[in-house]
């Protein structure tokens, strides 16, 4: 594979901020995006895994609800959201490879540390450092995304990224559900160490270390007085704040969605790898699609689409959200978290991104992201920790349901996720930076 990249203008980049970056060929763009969506996956089951087998690792750890909440989400999401900004920040340089690369090889290793650890701090410390190499991934693919394709031509590729969400959902609950039940959770966060040390060597090989940058090249550091930019937008700041509504309920429900169906319809946790899986991963896969297809064709009509997608995806799916912690059966149960969770389960990134990235100047893409997932993050933190503490201090009085009235932080959270989207709209277009208006 040749590091010579491709004159922007044979790849239909106009004069705008993208067609300063010197741009991969097409072959080679999308080569990194498979290769990308593919750590993306990884990425996606080394973070759920932990909630899938919260159950086996909270008995043998000697784990409280209130413990699990701080370890897989407060502990882990705040460390997320410290890194993010300056590793989006070395990225925003053009060392996608470099970054990404490193950071998969991180997180990997500190996965297979966490298969031998014999306390709930020693657990903790390594979801922490699985924290540290995560950050760094997602921000930096987005970048890579906004560097090598035109603004009209960024969803097919945002959408691929996207659906390593709902992949890892159907293939990490699903496989990590009869592993975990067969060989136990230590051997399946092994396994799952080993095969993201295999992948780190081929993004650095794909990617290559540096993309180089012509024109504007961003500057060094945090550079927080140019990220004022983003932030002094209002639609921006109202997506943010949307974002961390979507955090604060789908963590919740990555963290005890599993523990649910175990306690209150008694599923096994092999029941609940092959049956909430292949109901979530396959919704999601779908919603993920039709969301990205969609955001992407409406909003070559008006950008502002890009939001309607995800305010309309809120209004059809929230009740389904709400009626997954109060019906009775298992069944009904599964197919309404199935249906619901689509809002939080990777559906919502591909026209969110996609409107951030149309807000942000070149030199602010992947710290654009990297805010977008800080805010995500920082609900992420919290919402975990909310409901477990819910669920340890009603336990006395509803024993394993206390759970079922902890877990209405998720459908609270999607309905105001969904209205704060709506209100973004409202500003949105005064609010793009000029060259992307052009692409209109």
């Amino acid at each position: 594979m040749t590091d010579t990249p491709a004159p922007a203008d044979i790849r239909g980049l106009d004069a705008s901020p993208v067609a300063a970056a010197v741009a991969f060929k097409p072959g080679r763009a999308w080569a990194a995006v498979v290769l990308l969506f593919l750590v993306g996956v990884v990425n996606i089951v080394d973070r759920v895994l932990p909630g899938l087998l919260v159950e086996p690792i909270k008995h043998d750890l000697g784990l409280s609800d209130t413990a699990v909440g701080l370890i897989n989400g407060f502990g882990f999401l705040a460390v997320y959201s410290l890194v993010g900004l300056p590793l989006a920040r070395i990225a925003d340089r053009g060392l996608y490879g470099l970054v990404i690369s490193s950071c998969v090889g991180l997180w990997s290793l500190m996965t297979l540390l966490g298969s031998m650890t014999q306390t709930g701090l020693q657990f903790a410390a390594t979801r922490m450092g699985v924290a540290i190499g995560e950050a760094g991934n997602t921000p930096t693919a987005h970048a890579f995304v906004a560097r090598n394709f035109a603004p009209t031509r960024r969803g097919l590729p945002l959408a691929v990224l996207s659906m390593a969400v709902p992949c890892a959902s159907l293939l990490g609950t699903m496989g990590g559900g009869l592993l975990g039940q067969a060989v136990g959770w230590r051997n399946t966060l092994l396994f799952m160490g080993l095969v993201g040390l295999v992948l780190a060597p081929l993004v650095l090989l794909v990617l290559g270390p540096r993309q180089p940058v012509l024109g504007s090249a961003p500057s060094k550091g945090l550079n927080f007085r140019s990220a004022g930019v983003l932030l002094r937008k209002p639609s921006y700041l109202t997506c943010m704040a949307a974002v961390t509504f979507i955090g604060m309920g789908g963590y919740t429900m990555v963290t005890f969605g599993a523990a649910f169906l175990m306690r209150v319809h008694h599923m096994s946790l092999a029941q609940v790898g092959l049956n909430y899986g292949l109901a979530a991963g396959t919704a999601g896969l779908i919603s993920t699609v039709i969301s990205g297809v969609s955001a992407d064709r409406l909003s070559r009509r008006d950008p502002r689409w890009c939001l309607g997608v995800i305010v309309i995806m809120v209004a059809l799916l929230a009740p389904f959200a709400f009626a997954a912690f109060l019906v009775k059966g298992a069944i009904a149960a599964l197919v309404c978290m199935a249906l619901g969770n689509i809002i939080g389960g990777g559906a919502y990134l591909t026209p969110s991104i996609a409107a951030i990235q149309r807000l942000a100047p070149v030199d602010l893409k992947a710290t654009a992201s990297a805010i977008f997932l800080l805010c995500g993050s920082m609900g992420g933190a919290v919402g975990p920790l909310i409901a477990g503490m819910i669920s340890d201090a009603l336990t006395p009085k509803y024993g394993a349901n206390a759970l079922a009235h902890a877990m209405m932080v998720t459908p609270i959270a999607y309905t105001m996720a969904g209205i704060l989207f709506g209100l973004a709209t409202l500003t949105y277009r005064r609010d793009m930076v000029e060259d992307e208006k052009g692409d209109d």
